[in-house]
C-alpha cells in the first residue's frame, strides 16, 4: 500500500534484512539501506500476544544511519551499555521519537476469526461496502472503508462517516451476540472475532502516527525554505532600503541631541544651588547659544533659555547683594574689632597720664614742704657731702625712665646756702599748690626757669 501524501512506500518492505538479538528485550534487530524507515525491530511477544498465539509487535525507525546501526549490534560487547542491546536502544533511540520517527508494523498474516454462524466471514469484513459476498449484504463491511482510504483521506474531516460507523458497530454487535462466554473455547472464540477490530485500530494509530510524520517533516522543509526565502528577500529589502535607513538614524540621532541640548538649557535654570561662578558662567552661556544650529527646536530652545534665565539672574543679584551686605558687615565688624582694642589702650593711656600727674603733684607738694621746713630751721646744718648738691624724688621705680625728678641746688657755704634758699621762697610765694591748677603753675614757672636755683631733669 501506498502512502498518498507524498507517494513513497509504507514502512514494510521486504529488503530488510534481519538479525537475531542477544537480547531479553528485542528478539530481531533489521536494517535496509535507502528505506524510509530503515531500522526494524522485532520484541518478544507480550504475555497477551503469547496467550493469542501471537508473534511480537515490530516498529521500524527512521533516520537511523548504518553507523547507528552498527553501534547498535556491537552493544551486546561495549561495557558503556553494561553490554545489553536492549540498554542501547533505552538510552540512544527510544526516548527521541522526534530525531527516530517510528511506525508499528502489523503481521501481514494476522489470524481471522471464525466464520460467524451466518456465513460472514473476516475477509468480507473488509471488502468495499458496495461489495455482496456470496450474495448478502453485511453492515459490518461498512468499517471495511477504513482500510481502502489513503491517509490523506482517512483523516479528512468526514472521511468515514457517522453513519458508517453506526452500521459497523451494529453489526459488530449483533454478531458479538452470538459467541458465548460459558466456556474458555466460547471465550477464545470471541476474542477471535473481535480482533479485526483490533488490528483496524492499531492499523488507524500506526498510519496517523506515520502520516503525523510525513506532515511533520513536510512542515519542517516548508519551515526550513521559509527561512531561507525570507533571510535572502529581507536582505534584499535591507540593501535597498540602507539609504533611507540610515538618513533615519541619522535624522533620529540630530533630533535626540538637539532635544537633549533643549533640556540641557531647561536644566541650568533648576541648578540655582551652583555658587555665583556657576551661575554667571550659566548665565553667559545662555546668553551665548546659538539659536541657528538647533532648526525645528529653536522655538522651544528660546523659551528654555529665556525661562532658565527669569530664574538665574535674579538669584546672582540676590547672591551679590548677599555678598555686599556680607562684605559690609565683615568691615563693620572690623572696624569694631579695631576700637574694641584702642579703646583700653587709650583708657590705659589716660589713667597713666595722671597718676603721673598725680605724682607729679605729691613730688612738688613733698619739694615744697621740705624746702619750707629747711628754711624754717633757725641753724640749718651743713651738708655731710657737700658734694651732694642734688635732691631727687622719684614717685615708683618704674617711672624712672620717663618721669621728671626734681632737685634743687645750693651753694658750699652757709651764706650762700641761706641765700638760696631765701631766693626760692620768694618765688615760690605766689603760687598755690593746694589746686591742681596752681600746682600745674608752679611746674610750669620752674620748667620756664622762674624759680631760681630749681630745675627738673627728665
Amino acid at each position: 500500500m501506498t502512502n498518498s501524501f507524498d507517494e513513497r512506500p509504507t514502512p514494510v518492505s521486504s529488503g530488510m534484512v534481519w538479525q537475531a538479538a542477544e537480547s531479553s528485550q528485542i528478539a530481531e534487530i533489521g536494517y535496509e539501506s535507502g528505506a524510509d524507515y530503515p531500522l526494524g525491530i522485532k520484541f518478544p511477544p507480550n504475555k497477551k500476544q503469547k496467550a493469542a498465539g501471537e508473534s511480537g509487535s515490530e516498529y521500524h525507525y527512521a533516520n537511523v544511519t548504518p553507523e547507528l546501526h552498527a553501534e547498535f549490534l556491537a552493544a551486546k560487547d561495549n561495557p558503556d551499555y553494561r553490554n545489553s542491546i536492549g540498554v542501547f536502544f533505552g538510552q540512544r533511540i527510544k526516548p527521541y521519537p522526534s530525531q527516530f520517527p517510528f511506525v508499528k508494523v502489523e503481521a501481514e498474516n494476522p489470524p481471522q476469526p471464525p466464520s460467524s454462524p451466518n456465513g460472514v466471514g473476516a475477509a468480507e469484513l473488509f471488502e468495499s461496502p458496495n461489495s455482496t459476498p456470496t450474495g448478502t449484504t453485511s453492515p459490518g463491511t461498512a468499517l471495511a472503508v477504513i482500510d481502502t482510504l489513503t491517509p490523506d483521506a482517512l483523516f479528512a474531516p468526514g472521511g468515514v462517516t457517522d453513519a458508517q460507523l453506526a452500521a459497523g458497530r451494529e453489526w459488530y454487535l449483533t454478531e458479538a451476540k452470538k459467541y458465548g462466554i460459558e466456556t474458555e473455547e466460547k471465550r477464545t472464540e470471541l476474542k477471535r472475532f473481535a480482533r479485526p477490530l483490533q488490528k483496524l485500530r492499531t492499523g488507524i494509530e500506526a498510519r496517523a502516527k506515520e502520516f503525523t510524520g510525513e506532515t511533520k517533516r513536510k512542515l519542517a522543509a516548508i519551515d526550513t525554505e521559509k527561512r531561507r526565502l525570507v533571510q535572502v528577500v529581507g536582505g534584499i529589502e535591507t540593501e535597498v532600503l540602507r539609504p533611507l535607513t540610515e538618513w533615519e538614524a541619522e535624522e533620529e540621532s540630530r533630533k535626540v541631541r538637539l532635544a537633549g541640548i533643549v533640556q540641557e538649557l531647561i536644566a541650568k535654570g533648576q541648578r540655582i544651588y551652583m555658587d555665583m561662578a556657576d551661575i554667571k558662567i550659566a548665565i553667559r552661556d545662555l546668553e551665548g547659544v546659538d539659536l541657528s544650529i538647533l532648526q525645528e527646536y529653536k522655538i522651544n530652545a528660546e523659551s528654555a533659555i529665556a525661562a532658565s534665565l527669569r530664574v538665574l539672574k535674579p538669584e546672582l543679584a540676590r547672591r551679590q547683594e548677599a555678598e555686599r551686605d556680607a562684605a559690609e558687615l565683615a568691615e563693620l565688624r572690623r572696624k569694631q574689632a579695631e576700637r574694641d582694642e584702642a579703646d583700653p589702650i587709650a583708657e590705659a593711656k589716660r589713667k597713666e597720664e595722671e597718676r603721673i600727674a598725680a605724682a607729679v603733684e605729691a613730688a612738688k607738694v613733698k619739694i615744697q614742704q621740705e624746702v619750707i621746713a629747711e628754711l624754717a630751721q633757725p641753724e640749718p646744718k651743713p651738708y655731710t657731702h657737700p658734694t651732694d648738691s642734688m635732691l631727687e624724688v622719684i614717685d615708683s621705680p618704674s617711672l624712672a625712665s620717663s618721669r621728671p625728678s626734681y632737685h634743687y641746688q645750693v651753694g658750699e657755704t652757709e651764706h650762700t646756702h641761706q641765700a638760696i634758699h631765701a631766693e626760692v621762697v620768694e618765688a615760690l610765694r605766689g603760687y598755690d599748690t593746694t589746686t591742681r591748677q596752681g600746682a600745674m603753675a608752679l611746674l610750669q614757672a620752674i620748667i620756664d626757669g622762674r624759680v631760681p636755683h630749681v630745675g627738673i631733669k627728665y
